[in-house]
């Protein structure tokens, strides 16, 4: 082997100089020669063995097209930013990404000063309503009492002209008689007078008091709303589960404290870890490589050692914009889900296995060379023989034709 040849090259070289004349100028100049002899003997090694060779065998063989992609959760409970008045919110405090958290645990906070002012102002506008209702309803209970005493009056004025009218003609000068009429007549246009006066009062004040009880209605409600609202601004998680922040619209990053969002933006969710599926990306030039329903095996950059049977379910038609490069959207679901290995985001290698072959001829994939679109094998005795490939795995290829069993081939 080189190694051992370069070894006998120092060693050699080290005995150039005999023991007795060793000393430390010496000592330096012996090793300055065993360098030089060692790169000498590494390039006459080098150009000494054969290269090596492998052997053509049957065995199983499958067709894999590799995918790399992250581990997500089919579903999830969201986090929305609440509603505030004057749109956008500052996030003032975020719970770290993957924390572990349990239902009811404070997981963000927003800035609530603008919250607070409108919390205060909504107070301020309760109390004046309570106010003006306070106020409003002892005047015109007092107003709706002189009405009343007004048509009273007014009754008993028209019952008084009533009785002195009702002396008989013959009983009074023609004048008299004519006068006590007309003064009947009179009362009883001031009792009607009265009486509209009151039943006016009593709309008007209707009316008054219900346009004070909607206002007042309307600032209890818009109070309600603004305790919610500054209420929200601590957020809790809903469930127990991981927290996963979500990345800003406007960089290709996580969320961070001092960040502005508006209304209803997505902050971050607790997944369910129960059942989980792979997202990967196809390249645009391999569209049409691989297809829903095919079979693959979901290898976790975590865990090297352990593969989980997967199928892919869905091969998108468009490609997306995105910064990182585009491809197709790819979903692959897992037959099984492991909660104790299996987090969101996680990176994942995906096999998938678009043909078997059980029991063909198999090479290295690295003995194989091409001139244009042929396969050639170089054979250990004899010119390089033409071959046909069935399909490959990433290292090796089944052939269909071109060797026989236990044929041996050189590696380039």
């Amino acid at each position: 082997p080189r190694g051992q040849k370069i070894a006998y090259c120092v060693q050699s070289s080290r005995e150039v100089m005999p023991e007795k004349h060793r000393h430390p100028t010496a000592e330096r100049i012996c090793l300055l020669v065993a360098l030089v002899a060692s790169v000498a003997c590494g390039r006459i090694a080098a150009d000494g063995p054969a290269r090596s060779e492998v052997v053509v065998e049957r065995r199983d063989v499958e067709d894999v097209f590799l995918l790399t992609g992250e581990l997500q959760a089919l579903r999830s409970a969201p986090i929305a930013t609440p509603r505030f008045e004057g749109g956008g919110v500052q996030i003032k405090w975020l719970a770290e990404d993957g924390t572990e958290v349990r239902e009811g645990d404070r997981v963000v906070e927003f800035d609530s000063t603008r919250a607070l002012a409108s919390l205060e102002e909504r107070r301020t506008r309760l109390r004046q309503v309570q106010i003006e209702i306070e106020e409003k309803k002892p005047s015109l209970e007092a107003e709706q009492a002189r009405r009343q005493a007004a048509v009273e009056e007014a009754e008993i004025e028209v019952q008084k002209a009533a009785l002195e009218a009702a002396v008989p003609q013959q009983l009074r000068s023609v004048a008299e008689w004519r006068q006590k009429q007309a003064a009947l007549l009179e009362k009883r246009v001031a009792l009607t007078k009265a009486q509209a006066e009151q039943e006016a009062l009593v709309a008007s004040s209707r009316g008054d008091l219900e346009v004070l009880q909607v206002n007042h209605e309307k600032a209890r409600r818009d109070l309600e709303a603004a305790e919610r609202s500054y209420a929200s601004a601590a957020v809790r998680a809903p469930k127990n589960g991981i927290f996963i922040v979500n990345r800003f619209w406007r960089e290709d990053r996580k969320l961070q404290v001092g960040d502005t969002l508006w209304p209803g933006f997505p902050v971050a969710s607790i997944p369910d870890l129960s059942e989980m599926e792979v997202t990967a990306l196809l390249p645009e030039v391999d569209h049409g490589a691989i297809a829903a329903g095919m079979a693959a095996r979901v290898i976790l950059d975590t865990y090297p050692d352990r593969s989980f049977a997967g199928r892919v379910e869905e091969v998108g038609a468009v490609a997306p914009e995105s910064r990182s490069g585009g491809g197709f959207p790819v979903r692959v679901s897992l037959a099984q889900t492991d909660h104790d290995v299996m987090r969101p985001g996680v990176s994942a290698r995906v096999e998938v296995v678009r043909r078997q072959f059980p029991q063909a001829l198999s090479l290295a994939r690295g003995a194989l060379f091409f001139e244009g679109a042929q396969a050639f094998a170089r054979r250990r005795k004899g010119s390089p023989a033409p071959v046909e490939i069935l399909g490959c795995s990433p290292l090796v290829c089944a052939l269909a034709s071109g060797l026989q069993e236990k044929d041996r081939v050189l590696l380039p």
